[in-house]
């Protein structure tokens, strides 16, 4: 394939959540109804992180469109946002709702044994609340959004600009937020379990991915990658599908972040007009890339990295 390099100019936009991640884990063995001692650390997380993360060590220039409170969480998400080179001047600061957290207790394993998740902050954001955000000066390569804001924000941002338009599906529970914008997306990237929810269809085989593939495309959206964990995933348009597969497996992998990594070079990709199959090695590339960290994103991700990770991954044209 031909190797991918920094576009001169231009920026990104994406669009979506931003958490405090506070995550814990006994040092010795995990007892409920007891205190335990162990250790507890603090960092920035959220879908819409790790993808603005991504695109950050891909050199390029990205606005997060994103929502904190006014206190001492979302000044420290800001300030580690902007340290990584991310342009937060375009993001919301509340006085009335605190910054979203996420809390996690891990069993010594590292395996989660419970978690909590406040998001009210987005949870109460309305289509009024980001008016600004619709407004984009020139220069858009794209964006990509995911539905951690609720359903009227991402109509509202998907029928106004005029841009290639990328969406993660993140999970079950939150997908059918996107259900109003599929026909404005450019591209959209799903898990097997999401592909099963959107079209009905048990996603078990390469060929089932490519029927789920064919309906999700019938309901506007121009191009479609569904991941399918171990076994690669597939990636269709309207005139070719094809099959990547990665060409080794990471034993003890952190799945963590892996889902936004393809859905980061899925976009980052398509919206160069990259071919299906070269897209799909960058998207296989990032997931690769990102279970061998044991941070959500990989901070060895680069352009250089990616492209020569993408030429030991292997496509199958299936259509």
């Amino acid at each position: 394939m031909d190797k991918i390099k920094k576009q001169e100019a231009g920026y990104w936009i994406v669009a979506g959540g931003l958490n405090l991640d506070i995550l814990a884990k006994p040092t010795g063995d995990f007892r409920l109804r007891d205190s335990n001692p162990g250790h507890i650390g603090e960092r920035p997380g959220g879908v819409g992180f790790n993808i603005v993360r991504n695109l950050a060590l891909l050199d390029e220039k990205v606005y997060f469109l994103t929502a904190a409170g006014d206190d001492r969480a979302g000044h420290f998400l800001f300030e580690r946002a902007e340290e990584k080179g991310i342009d937060m001047s375009r993001a919301l600061t509340s006085d009335r709702y605190p910054t979203s957290r996420y809390l996690a207790v891990h069993d010594p394993s590292g395996d989660m044994a419970v978690a909590i998740n406040d998001m009210v902050l987005f949870d109460r954001l309305t289509a009024s609340d980001v008016k600004d955000w619709t407004l984009l000066p020139p220069g858009c390569l794209g964006a990509i959004i995911e539905p951690n804001l609720p359903g009227e924000v991402l109509f509202e941002l998907a029928a106004s600009w005029k841009i290639p338009l990328f969406a993660d599906a993140v999970s079950q529970a939150k997908m059918d937020r996107l259900l109003r914008v599929l026909p404005f997306l450019t591209g959209y990237k799903l898990n097997r379990i999401e592909a099963e929810h959107l079209t009905g269809i048990p996603v078990r085989s390469v060929e089932a991915a490519l029927e789920a593939c064919r309906r999700i495309r019938e309901r506007g959206v121009q191009m479609v990658c569904v991941s399918l964990d171990i076994d690669g995933a597939v990636f269709a348009d309207g005139r070719s599908a094809v099959w990547g597969r990665p060409a080794r497996l990471v034993a003890d992998a952190n799945t963590t972040g892996a889902g936004d990594a393809m859905a980061t070079a899925f976009a980052w990709a398509a919206a160069r007009g990259i071919s299906l199959e070269d897209t799909a090695r960058l998207g296989l590339a990032a997931s690769s890339l990102a279970v061998e960290s044991e941070e959500a994103v990989n901070p060895l991700m680069t352009t250089a990295e990616l492209n020569r990770r993408a030429e030991e991954i292997e496509v199958e044209v299936l259509l």
